[in-house]
């Protein structure tokens, strides 16, 4: 996406991610929300560094506008280890829809610089922010999604924001991280079959865009 030159990213903020985190994510956070195109739909964005149990992704909350700001304001709430340097091989567990609250942190995590990741960062903010940028615009709408299928959807729909990264040029999760998760989540009930990653395909390559478009694919999928 081309950056207006006099589109200003709204104000971002760090919370218990200590100085350090904090002046390596600032810059990229403003650069991620004028990527995907938030600078002018969102009041602040803040990011907020809890041991969150269970997976290496983020939850987001979107707060009402409060006077005399007009817009919404943003919270990423995540583990300080999305920033960090990423274990091979290591088991992850689907990620909570972004909709649904969060369970209690645990226990405050320590950032460690020296393996601090850029290329992590930057996927982790955009994949976020892209996915925040999706319910602001419509184009992802969870009260209309049946619970039994909530789970279904978060993991396509983040097969279909790294896709659609990937795409514009635009830093995100690699296909191969997305196809692993996928596989482990619906692959619950059986070997899946070439015709079931024929949709991680046509989720990757945007030839499902629309939520009922994913929704209707992943009906077919084993884990339903």
């Amino acid at each position: 996406m081309t950056d207006a030159p006099d589109r200003q990213p709204p104000p971002c903020h760090c919370i218990a991610c200590g100085r350090e985190l904090e002046a390596l994510l600032l810059p990229r956070i403003a650069t991620a929300v004028r990527d995907v195109d938030l600078a002018t739909d969102i009041a602040a964005v803040t990011v907020c560094c809890d041991d969150l149990p269970g997976g290496d992704d983020g939850w987001l909350r979107l707060d009402p506008p409060r006077p005399p700001a007009s817009l919404p304001s943003l919270t990423i709430f995540c583990a300080p280890r999305v920033f960090v340097e990423r274990h091979p091989g290591g088991p992850v567990s689907p990620a909570p829809p972004v909709w649904e609250p969060a369970p209690a942190p645990r226990s405050e995590e320590v950032f460690d610089p020296d393996r601090f990741s850029p290329g992590e960062t930057n996927a982790f903010l955009h994949h976020q922010l892209a996915f925040a940028a999706d319910l602001l615009h419509g184009r992802l709408l969870p009260d209309l999604v049946p619970v039994a299928q909530a789970e279904a959807l978060a993991a396509a729909w983040d097969v279909v924001i790294d896709g659609r990264l990937q795409r514009l040029g635009l830093p995100g999760y690699d296909q191969a991280r997305r196809r692993a998760r996928f596989s482990r989540l619906f692959s619950s009930a059986g070997v899946l079959l070439p015709g079931h990653w024929q949709i991680f395909q046509s989720l990757w390559d945007g030839g499902l865009v629309t939520q009922a478009d994913v929704l209707g694919a992943v009906r077919h999928l084993p884990r339903l």
